[in-house]
């Protein structure tokens, strides 16, 4: 019944999202991962080459970077295929729709990677975060999706059927934001479990590629999939040893008020090994009644201070204007928050002004409300602009609530079964005190009746 109502509320909001311009929903099915990949891609094709023309990232920076360093290639490669084997598939089926070679394909799963080498400021510093734990109504994650101005007219809703996934392990159904010939999970989105992420780039210091490292947008890719936020910390704590860059990561689920945010790191600054150590995960709970605003460097006291980052100017200004503010206690001042321009060079709401480093783009915002279980898209500032989507969170049965109401009904039929034995029982003994009395004056008690009745 879940999944068919799941359907149903995807085909109710393709209906509506088709008739948007600015804000376009595909859908991919696939028995096989690569064939869902294959179907993503052809329905990408036209899109991919003409983005490619203006983002030529591919063609100056990760291309030239392989062939330079192809053992670390090899490795880094080698190590997601065996981490992550089904969404390297779907890559790889990604590149077959779209006409890609599937090295490019992959080289665009690395890209946070590899640019964070080659790049002195690498173009992480992308993406705003505000979740709300507020008392009462509403609890959500509100997103920025900041990106290369390139990419603005390019932004998609993908809608992803698993139909190859064991459903005991993964999510069957994905749906995010996301760009041409590109898999989800590194932006903002929602699975048929009900689990909710949106993802901020982080620019750690240094980058790790090689042997058993991971990408993030693998690592992202994988979170989204899961079926419970405690499956969803389990994967990133798996993961964060080997992470070979860094990301941060907010988790909610619908039904629950449980929310966390996670930083990780390709070190632990608190091992003595220093840089040399393994990746960690830092992850904080938003407990009822806090809020918790991140953007583009490790703000946890676990990492704050002690790791090694690159901070632009840009998240300086943005997280400092955003703590002016009121608290986003709602979803009308988060959306305030998100939408802010106040100061121009460096805004939260950003056009990809030349002024500002990073010269990045709002491509999009979100507000996923856990409560209603909607999540609202918008096309343009949030402060200004309707929401151009509004979607149904799936929202499944909540795995406490639904453990307490089985107990709950076992005990009311158990109830219920004792009480009508009782019921039987007392009716059986009434009968046969009748009976008894019955028989005892039987004449009597039939003609009074009789001349009750009678004339």
């Amino acid at each position: 019944m879940n999944r068919v109502c799941f359907v149903v509320a995807l085909v109710a909001c393709a209906a509506f999202a088709v008739t948007n311009t600015t804000m376009p929903s595909y859908y991919a099915v696939g028995s096989t991962p690569r064939e869902l990949g294959r179907s993503i891609g052809e329905q990408q094709k036209e899109a991919f080459q003409e983005l490619i023309k203006a983002d030529t990232s591919l063609i100056t920076i990760l291309r030239p970077w392989m062939e330079a360093n192809k053992t670390d290639y090899d490795n880094f490669v080698k190590a997601n295929k065996a981490a992550y084997p089904d969404i390297f598939e779907e890559i790889c089926g990604i590149a077959d729709g779209a006409g890609l070679n599937e090295s490019d394909a992959i080289l665009l799963m690395l890209r946070p990677e590899i640019e964070a080498i080659v790049e002195p400021h690498p173009p992480n510093d992308n993406c705003f975060d505000i979740i709300c734990n507020a008392e009462g109504k509403h609890a959500f994650v509100a997103h920025n999706e900041d990106w290369t101005p390139a990419y603005k007219p390019f932004g998609f809703v993908l809608h992803e059927d698993m139909a190859f996934t064991d459903t005991k392990v993964n999510a069957q159904h994905i749906t995010a934001f996301t760009y041409p010939a590109s898999p989800v999970g590194f932006t903002f989105g929602y699975n048929s479990e009900g689990l909710v992420t949106s993802c901020n780039g982080l620019n750690p210091i240094p980058c790790k590629v090689g042997v058993g490292k991971l990408g993030r947008y693998f690592i992202n890719r994988d979170v989204l999939a899961a079926r419970t936020i405690d499956d969803a910390i389990a994967r990133l704590q798996k993961a964060a040893p080997n992470s070979a860059l860094g990301f941060a990561m907010s988790i909610g689920r619908v039904g629950s008020r449980r929310l966390y945010h996670a930083e990780m790191a390709p070190y632990n600054p608190h091992d003595p090994k220093g840089v040399d150590s393994d990746g960690y995960v830092d992850i904080i709970k938003i407990n009822s009644g806090e809020t918790y605003l991140h953007s583009n460097s490790y703000t946890h006291p676990y990492f704050k201070g002690l790791i090694n980052q690159y901070t632009s100017k840009s998240t300086t200004a943005r997280l400092a204007r955003a703590a002016e503010m009121l608290a986003p206690k709602t979803r009308e001042l988060a959306l305030e928050i998100l939408g802010d321009e106040n100061n121009t060079q460096y805004p939260i709401y950003r056009h990809g002004d030349p002024n500002d480093p990073e010269e990045l783009a709002t491509i999009s915002t979100a507000l996923m409300d856990l409560d209603d279980a909607l999540v609202y898209v918008y096309g343009g500032n949030p402060k200004d602009w309707a929401p151009v989507v509004v979607m149904p969170l799936y929202n499944p049965d909540n795995g406490e609530a639904k453990t307490w109401f089985i107990a709950f009904l076992i005990c009311a039929i158990a109830a219920g079964a004792l009480l009508i034995a009782v019921i039987f029982l007392a009716c059986f003994l009434c009968c046969c005190c009748c009976c008894q009395c019955c028989n005892g004056g039987q004449r009597g008690s039939v003609n009074s009746a009789y001349r009750r009745v009678g004339p």
